[in-house]
């Protein structure tokens, strides 16, 4: 049986008990601040509001809690106890100390420049387990005066201070043993210290968790050949679909940046890397020749030379696709001028490729950025370089992401207002097409109707029975989930799966190379929840190539059939058309930490966040071709 040890330390003494002292909550607009609040079950099953304190106090009765049903109070009970128990220690700091959520105590292990290296932990209950501990990881906490500056960047001496740089600057590879000598360092010097004041003591291994393996990524191309590598199966076959007609590659560039434009070409030709990519035409199958390649120097980077240019493509009866060439986003107005274009052009229905300057000049990263960049070339001219195997049965999966904006009233209010977007592939990962779901603040009646109304449309339109939602937050069961299950056939299934890829939980397999879990590799931490490892190590080849994130946090949670996520087969089917779809991310050949129904979300409200930031014109985000890339 292989095995991933969790960032978890159970505690040794399980059979502990916890005693408050609660009230029932007077009806009231306001509750009281001196005290908690916690919804009981009474003896007919109904909840009931209690106000909870920690100590004897008149007109409140002693309540035991049942530490494996009270996990809410009991975490509170724990975390009051670890801070008597570690407040005296050196090194010692809670951060948002005035929010009421926050159980997590910070140790600084290592000072630094620019903040500290510390070990957090805070109170967890394992439910698959059921066992009562605290997580426990590694953060680098910034300084706080230099998190307010307004020059703050996320620069490299902190990456290197948080492990995502090895000492040189370069991707840390050694990122998984990195963040486990931290913790042995802590396990080692501070929690003696804290279990000689906690009268429930810790296991001093991290625990132990039976993992199990997804079937690998298979990729299909032309003819139905089959790889389990996206680039080789191109370099032995052909793309799924390159049946691209009239298709001109448009470099546009300014007059003085002709060199960086031809650099490039040569590079995306095969001609100065030849070794890390031959040249979208070999690679792709397409033409790219003096035939379909246009150069377009421009003076100036202006509203009208762009406006001019974009007229030209859009009366033009080719298919055009252009490759423009632009400064670094090292500063603002770079970073501006960059999403300017993307803004432009993206407004217009036309996808772009742009490229930095930066990134052409520097010879290491533009050898191993070639290929990343035909791809995304060949996938935005409307060609699909590959599609995946799907676990079983062909699914609709409907991504959903969200992005937030503050706008200020007339009347001198902050309001936010949310845009809420879908995302529609299969099951294969092809991409199908964006749409907005709603716009509007979450306070409105209107929104959530939008929202039901737009899902369910979705569904219906496409006429598909098996359908699953994949979102990075926990969407509302009654006000929407309920209303779309009732809004569609019968017949349809229906699940939502929670996707986080920011989540506090970790893992290290001791058996591996560098502690990296296998791609693949899942645990379980309760009945409906998983962590899984969408990248690692493979199996045949031990050798780590790059630096391999963090796992994925994915929530089980609802279904118009709940029958359906009780039978366990169900759910790992579930789970393996997420890896699928990790797969299927046409942006590069390695990033496949994320299922594209939700790193492509994301990449959409970068950009959304970005326009707003800079005050660029409202888009239409419909588009059949994945612009985002």
């Amino acid at each position: 049986m292989h095995t991933v040890r969790l960032n978890f330390l159970a505690f040794a003494k399980q059979n502990f008990s916890v005693a408050i002292y609660r009230r029932e909550a007077p009806q009231v607009e306001n509750f009281d601040d001196q005290y908690s609040y916690y919804d009981f079950k009474d003896i007919n099953g109904a909840n009931k509001k209690y106000e909870i304190t920690g100590v004897e106090t008149v007109g409140f009765e002693k309540y035991n809690a049942a530490i494996h049903v009270d996990h809410h109070i009991v975490s509170n009970r724990v975390y009051d106890r670890l801070i008597e128990a570690s407040k005296l220690i050196d090194g010692y700091f809670i951060r948002k100390s005035d929010d009421v959520r926050n159980k997590r105590i910070h140790f600084n292990l290592e000072s630094h420049p620019k903040g500290k290296k510390c070990v957090w932990i805070e109170p967890y209950f394992l439910k698959s387990q059921q066992k009562w501990g605290i997580l426990l990881g590694f953060q680098f906490v910034v300084d706080e005066s230099i998190l307010q500056s307004n020059k703050f960047t996320l620069d490299k001496d902190i990456l290197i201070a948080s492990g995502s740089l090895n000492s040189r600057g370069q991707s840390n590879l050694d990122f998984y043993l990195f963040k486990h000598n931290y913790i042995k360092q802590f396990i080692q010097n501070i929690l003696p210290q804290i279990s000689s004041k906690f009268a429930l003591n810790f296991h001093t291994e991290l625990f132990e968790l039976a993992s199990y393996q997804l079937k690998p990524k298979e990729y299909f191309f032309k003819d139905g050949y089959t790889s389990s590598s996206a680039y080789y199966g191109l370099y032995k076959s052909a793309p799924l679909s390159n049946s691209i007609s009239n298709q001109i590659y448009d470099f546009i560039y300014l007059e003085e940046d002709r060199n960086y434009a031809v650099s490039l070409l040569k590079g995306l030709r095969g001609e100065t890397h030849p070794n890390t990519f031959n040249g979208i035409e070999k690679l792709f199958k397409v033409p790219f020749t003096n035939d379909n390649i246009h150069g377009s120097p421009l003076k100036s980077f202006s509203d009208d030379e762009i406006d001019t240019k974009i007229k030209q493509i859009k009366e033009d009866d080719k298919n055009i696709l252009p490759v423009i060439i632009t400064k670094s986003k090292n500063e603002t107005g770079d970073d501006k001028l960059y999403y300017w274009l993307k803004n432009k052009f993206t407004n217009a229905g036309i996808p772009c490729q742009v490229v930095t300057k930066d990134l052409i000049q520097n010879e290491n990263a533009i050898k191993f950025s070639l290929a990343n960049i035909g791809l995304q070339i060949f996938a935005k001219s409307g060609g699909k370089p590959w599609k995946m195997k799907p676990a079983g049965s062909d699914y609709l999966i409907i991504g959903i992401g969200q992005s937030y904006n503050i706008e200020n009233t007339p009347e001198g209010n902050t309001i936010e207002k949310n845009t809420t977007y879908s995302v529609l592939t299969d099951s294969s990962g092809i991409f199908k097409d964006i749409q907005i779901l709603s716009e509007g603040m979450e306070s409105d009646d209107t929104y959530w109707q939008k929202l039901v109304t737009n899902i369910s449309a979705l569904i219906n339109n496409t006429q598909s029975k098996k359908v699953a939602l994949h979102v990075p937050f926990r969407i509302s069961k009654s006000k929407v989930l309920e209303k779309v299950a009732g809004s569609i056939g019968s017949d349809v299934e229906l699940s939502v799966l929670v996707i986080n890829d920011k989540t506090d939980y970790f893992g290290f397999d001791y058996a591996n190379n560098g502690l990296v879990p296998f791609e693949g590799t899942f645990v379980k931490l309760s009945k409906f929840e998983y962590l899984a490892w969408f990248e690692g190590i493979q199996p045949n080849n031990p050798k780590i190539t790059k630096r391999f994130g963090n796992p994925l946090l994915i929530k089980f949670w609802y279904s118009n059939k709940p029958e359906l996520l009780e039978n366990y087969s169900y759910r790992e089917s579930l789970l393996q058309d997420c890896i699928n779809l990790s797969g299927a991310n046409w942006r590069g050949f390695k990033s496949k930490q994320l299922p594209v129904s939700i790193y492509y979300c994301q990449r959409i409200a970068e950009f959304i966040a970005k326009f707003r930031e800079f005050h660029l014109e409202h888009i239409e985000i419909n588009n059949l071709k994945p612009w985002f890339l």
